[in-house]
């Protein structure tokens, strides 16, 4: 009799530890899921998107979300944003991204779906702010801290929301106005909260979300 409970004893422990390192593995590697293949993605802010600089924080009206994921998993999210209607001190102020777009790297071991976000440009391009009286160039550069992503909704309503509290960006100021003039500088940050969809090409929601 002892024998058998030593026995199921052990089966029990080997069935625990294997259920551990199951749930390891798939805590380790969390990926974008898609319910379609090349759903094309769209977003917007939900509370204001804040790029802040030494020249102030652009805040702007509309902010807008394009990409297109490729595969049915992905452990990265590419999307290019569209400012419109900006405004830093109250003034005025226009974005030509050239063909710039962020590029969200889920990390590894991580049970609230963190991430990183990069920029990525085409070779020798960088995205632009402009003011009357200065602009600010950003440049392609790695991932930084910190995002969160967040599903929402179910089944094919699916989608995604983005916390965003990136610091550490780094740019160049250009022109009379501008704090410091043609130094680089990497202490721009990236705050605020967005919300990602997907759809086909009739407009039809089409899921995303990450586990």
């Amino acid at each position: 009799m002892n024998r058998r409970f030593k026995h199921l004893g052990l089966t029990f422990l080997t069935i625990v530890a294997l259920s551990a390192v199951a749930a390891s593995a798939a805590l380790a590697n969390p990926q974008f899921h898609l319910e379609m293949e090349d759903t094309t993605l769209t977003g917007g802010q939900i509370t204001p998107n804040v790029l802040t600089t030494d020249l102030g924080a652009m805040e702007c009206e509309v902010v807008h979300y394009d990409g297109t994921q490729g595969p049915f998993t992905s452990t990265t999210l590419t999307l290019t944003p569209i400012f419109e209607k900006c405004k830093i001190g109250g003034v005025n102020t226009t974005v030509t991204m050239n063909g710039c777009s962020y590029v969200f790297h889920l990390a590894q071991n991580t049970e609230n779906y963190e991430a990183k976000m990069g920029i990525e440009c085409p070779a020798g391009q960088k995205f632009v702010i402009h003011t009357p009286e200065c602009a600010i160039t950003i440049p392609p550069q790695g991932p930084k801290a910190a995002v969160t992503f967040t599903n929402e909704n179910a089944a094919a309503t699916r989608s995604l929301v983005i916390d965003l509290n990136i610091g550490g960006i780094e740019y160049i100021e250009h022109g009379g106005a501008c704090a410091s003039e043609t130094e680089a500088t990497a202490n721009g940050t990236f705050v605020g909260q967005a919300t990602v969809t997907g759809e086909n090409a009739a407009q039809e929601h089409k899921a995303i979300w990450v586990e």
